[in-house]
This record gives structure tokens, sequence and C-alpha cells, in this order.
């Protein structure tokens, strides 16, 4: 199979090539920007496995290698296929459903369903998600045999679930770097899950309301036996602070410096005035907030 142009694109993206599920994208209209963006899907990735292996080199030699350049990692997939299986799904869904989950992050649904459509497949079984779709990390528990049984008609398997954790963005950045730090997907994954997520149950005749207090759900604390927990560090909207002080440099600061000029005339601190009189609006605040969070992290780090 070689390189063809069949298909179409990604939003604000042209085909370039493809080579089945992998593909060359070149920015179009308002997704300008220098470079190109490589997309593999699943089969993408475990035919450029193959083409790694007969290279004698793992995704680890084709990461440090990628990062020697200056590039982005929009999104990053990884997974953890269970198949002792450790975790009942039904159940995960039944615990969720009663609040007796310990994590941030927001269940966004969980349920049976004959055909839910999730990035174009469809498969059958129970499913819980965490995390809205938009959001910059999401985790997945769902049964992968019933899913391989209704897009490839197998002999369906009941004892295999995948859990999956998608990144995007700055996280997926951070996970990339966890990944060349520690050299190994599965204990990457099950510690950042393990950071993530905790399901508990009630004990009897308690009075305490606070999740975190709850003992462990017992397959999950056997899922997560000396497991670690990775939390990833992601700086703040680097090329957002970035962006504000160049257009302040360009843009603003004549007009900063004319002022102070006037200002030393009449005894006068324009510029003062004009801070104690600016107000932040919600995008400002939000980049102070990371900024500040992104600070702290760094000097707990160093202590």
């Amino acid at each position: 199979m070689g390189l063809n142009q069949e298909g179409g694109g990604i939003q604000g993206h042209k085909l370039v090539a493809r080579f089945d599920n992998i593909k060359i994208l070149k920015p179009t209209g308002k997704a300008q920007y220098e470079g190109f963006q490589i997309l593999m899907s699943g089969s993408g990735c475990r035919n450029y496995e193959n083409f790694l292996k007969l290279n004698k080199e793992t995704w680890f030699d084709f990461l440090e290698r990628v990062c020697k350049y200056e590039v982005n990692f929009p999104r990053l997939d990884l997974a953890i296929d269970d198949r002792k299986t450790y975790l009942d799904i039904p159940e995960l869904v039944g615990l969720a459903n009663q609040g007796l989950v310990s994590s941030r992050l927001r269940m966004i649904d969980g349920h049976n369903s004959d055909e839910l459509v999730e990035d174009g497949l469809m498969h059958r079984g129970k499913f819980l998600y965490f995390g809205s779709e938009a959001s910059d990390f999401r985790v997945i528990f769902y049964q992968k045999g019933y899913e391989q049984n209704k897009k490839y008609g197998k002999e369906l398997d009941i004892n295999w679930n995948r859990y999956e954790l998608r990144f995007r963005q700055e996280r997926a950045v951070s996970a990339v770097y966890e990944l060349l730090k520690n050299k190994d997907v599965g204990k990457v994954a099950l510690q950042i899950l393990n950071e993530k997520i905790r399901f508990v149950y009630k004990p009897l005749n308690s009075k305490t309301m606070r999740k975190r207090l709850y003992p462990t759900y017992q397959p999950w604390a056997e899922l997560m036996e000396d497991i670690k927990k990775i939390k990833l560090r992601v700086e703040p909207q680097k090329k957002s602070l970035e962006k504000i002080w160049n257009w302040l440099t360009t843009y603003v600061a004549p007009s900063l410096k004319l002022f102070e000029k006037i200002g030393e005339v009449e005894n006068k601190d324009y510029i003062k005035l004009l801070v104690q009189n600016g107000k932040m609006n919600k995008t400002h605040k939000q980049l102070y907030d990371d900024y500040i969070k992104y600070y702290l992290e760094g000097e707990k780090q160093e202590l």
C-alpha cells in the first residue's frame, strides 16, 4: 500500500498524503500556522509500530526524535487493556451513579448503549465517561469485547475491558514527557489514572460525608496495587501570555512611553493610573490563575 490523497481532511486542515490511517495534513483557513499535522488512528499507530520494529526502534525512539523539533501534540490517547478483568464496568456505573467516586473530573454519562457512537465507532455494552468531550483530559471505561463483536463480528469476549485516557493540548504534551521519562506506557497510564480517579464505598455506620475519607473500592485497590500517582504539570497558556506580551511590546509600549514622558513634565504617573483603573476580563483571570497554580507547583517540587 502506497501513499495517496484519498479521503478528506479535518476541520481547518487539508489532506496532503495518506497511508492507511496515517494522515499528513496541511493547515488552511483560520488554522494557518507553519508546518504540518500528522494524524494516526488506532490502526495507523499499529501500522507505524510495524515500521518502527523493522528499524529496531520503539515509540520512545520516535517521540525523542520528534521532540528535537518545534512540535506540539494536540491529542494523545493511551489505552489500558484489562483482560483479567479487575473491574466490572456495570458495577463502576452503579458506584458513579451513587456518587461513590472521588475525583475532580465530572461524570458525563454511564449506561448501556445499543448504538453508542464515539469517534465513529459503534459498540454495545456498559460505558462510563469522566470529563467532557471538549476538556483537556478525559477517561472512558468500556467493555472492549462488545465493541469488537459489534464492529468486526468477532466472538464476544466478555472478559475484555478498556480504560482510555485522552489528553489534549498542554495535557498531551505533559503526558509525552512523562512517557519519555519513564519509558513505560502502562505504568504512566495507570499512575495518571490513579491520581485522577478513585472509586470508593461508604462504610457502614459512618457519619462522614467526605468521600476522600471513604475506603477504596476493593477491585480498584487491587488494580492500583503498588501503583504510584503522577500529577501532570501543565504550564499556563504560555503561547497566550507570549502573544499578549508581544502585542504590548509592539503596539502599546510606544504610547506608554509617550505618556511617561508627558507625566514627567506634568509630575503625574499616567502608567500607574492606567493599571489602577484597568480590569481583567475572564480570559485574563484564567491566565493569571493558571500561572499562579503552575508557579506554586514549581516551588513545591523544588522544596
